[in-house]
C-alpha cells in the first residue's frame, strides 16, 4: 500500500481490508457527545451576539450613544465567532472518518466526504495515537484513533477489538509503540503512540483494550 495523505477519488477495493470502526449502540451517542460542546457554543455565541447587536444598534440609532456603537460592534464580533464555529462543525462532519481499514501494508481512513487518507507501515511520516478511556453509559468505554498527520480530521471511534488489532499489528511490523502515560487503574486512560520503527527502540507488549498496563 502506497504512503499517502492526499485525497483519492475512489475508496479502497481490496477485499482483505479489515474494518476497525465501532458500530454498536454507543458509537452514535459518543459522536453526539463530542459535537455537543461545539453546538452549544455556536448557539450561545449566535444568540448573545444577535441580541447584543440589535440592542447596541437600537441604542446608537435612538441617541447616538458611543455605548450603543460599542455594544453593536461587540455583538457583531460574537455573531462572526458563531458563524466561524458553524463552519468548523461543518468541516468536522465532512472529515469525520466513516471507516477505518486495516491492510497488510498500512491503515486507511474513508472520510464522510468520500476522500481517503492512507499511511503505510514504512512511511517515515507515520504518526498515530490510540486512546482508550472511560465513557458514560451506554458507551462505557471509548477507543479512539487520532490521525496525527492531519489536524482537521476528527478522532475515529474504534471498536475494542479494532483498537487491539491496530496496536498489535503495529507491534508486529516493528514500529515504535510506546505508552507515555500509564494508568494503574484497570479502567484508567490508556495512551499509545505509534511512530516509525528504528533499531534499538523499545516496543510495548500488547495488552487488551481496557486492561491495566504494566508500569
Amino acid at each position: 500500500m502506497a504512503s499517502s495523505s492526499a485525497a483519492r477519488s475512489t475508496g479502497p477495493t481490496d477485499p482483505e481490508g479489515t474494518s476497525l470502526v465501532r458500530r454498536d449502540a454507543g458509537a452514535e451517542w459518543l459522536r453526539r457527545r463530542i459535537e455537543r460542546p461545539s453546538l452549544l457554543g455556536q448557539y450561545v455565541l449566535m444568540t448573545l451576539g444577535a441580541v447584543t447587536l440589535v440592542a447596541g444598534t437600537g441604542l446608537y440609532i435612538t441617541d447616538g450613544s458611543p455605548l450603543g456603537l460599542a455594544l453593536g460592534a461587540f455583538g457583531a464580533v460574537l455573531v462572526a465567532l458563531g458563524l466561524l464555529q458553524h463552519l468548523i462543525i461543518r468541516r468536522d462532519r465532512a472529515n469525520w472518518p466513516d471507516e477505518v481499514l486495516l491492510w497488510d501494508g498500512g491503515v486507511e481512513l474513508v472520510l464522510h466526504n468520500g476522500e481517503v487518507r492512507g499511511l503505510s507501515w514504512d512511511d517515515p511520516d507515520l504518526a498515530l495515537d490510540l486512546v482508550s478511556r472511560r465513557a458514560p453509559a451506554p458507551a462505557e468505554r471509548e477507543y479512539l484513533l487520532v490521525w496525527m498527520a492531519e489536524g482537521k480530521i476528527p478522532s475515529a471511534e474504534l471498536s475494542a477489538e479494532g483498537f487491539d488489532r491496530l496496536r498489535d499489528t503495529a507491534v508486529r511490523h516493528h514500529l515504535l509503540v510506546r505508552q507515555p502515560r500509564v494508568s494503574r487503574r484497570p479502567d484508567g486512560l490508556q495512551l499509545f503512540e505509534i511512530r516509525p520503527g528504528a533499531a534499538g527502540r523499545p516496543v510495548v507488549a500488547p495488552t487488551r483494550a481496557g486492561e491495566p498496563s504494566s508500569p
